[in-house]
């Protein structure tokens, strides 16, 4: 299948081996990764006990499996592109006993259509890989155009100026880090071209900008772990 312009490809990083792997790899990556979700947990303690939360882009679902556990009347929507994903996050949900309180759609987060709003949202290692800035805002503003009014969203990526001196010295420390895991040297150079191909890097700034305009308030950075951030922002129109 023919992947739409700001996309990328399903097939090419999500397959069916791939998302076998996702737990392990993302940890090599992120070294933080654990860490990062751990935190999430104080910024929406203030959400209803009943509250209904969006995952876009849920991935094998760490983000549902931790605050569910912390959140036991939540209730969740596992929203990703990829069916491989979806089925790893139904599998890892079913084994947490949380099947009942997490409903899937597989598919675009701009096509998906609920019923009613929701009191947060994440998007955790998503929106880095919308290369077009008309699509990285369409994918801010859908998730705003889900949530109710001052309803909160955690976003998580990788982020820079790549024309900095910073960016350069933290990318190599990065990599230095990843490949400490006794990654092999064929593997290392993979993996850098990945990251250069098919990341799209923007600076805090120019990310400010973009939730601005797709509805959020200016966001708040809580973490950062190499070129990793994460933010809390508010819907506010």
């Amino acid at each position: 299948m023919k992947e739409k312009s700001g996309t990328f490809s399903v097939t090419r990083h999500f397959d069916e081996s791939l998302a076998a792997k996702y737990e392990r790899r993302i940890r090599l990556f992120c070294p933080s990764y654990d860490a990062l979700h751990q935190m999430v947990i104080s910024w929406l303690q203030d959400l209803p006990a009943t509250a209904d939360v969006l995952s876009a882009g849920a991935g094998t679902g760490a983000e549902i499996i931790t605050l569910g556990a912390s959140f036991p009347f939540w209730r969740f929507v596992a929203v990703d592109v990829s069916p491989d994903m979806i089925r790893a996050c139904q599998a890892r949900a079913r084994d947490a006993g949380m099947a009942e309180r997490v409903a899937y759609y597989n598919g675009r987060l701009q096509d998906y259509k609920p019923t009613t709003a929701f009191d947060a949202a994440s998007s955790i290692f998503v929106s880095h890989f919308l290369k077009e800035r008309d699509v990285k805002r369409s994918y801010f503003r859908s998730i705003s155009e889900n949530l109710k009014v001052g309803g909160v969203l955690v976003l998580a990526d990788l982020f820079g100026d790549k024309d900095s001196p910073e960016f350069k010295n933290l990318l190599d420390a990065w990599l230095r880090s990843y490949a400490l895991h006794g990654v092999s040297d064929e593997e290392l150079i993979r993996d850098r071209m990945h990251v250069e191909r098919d990341v799209d890097f923007v600076s805090e700034s120019e990310l400010a900008a973009l939730l601005c305009e797709a509805g959020f308030s200016r966001p708040l950075r809580f973490y950062q772990t190499y070129l990793f951030g994460g933010w809390i922002a508010r819907r506010v129109a």
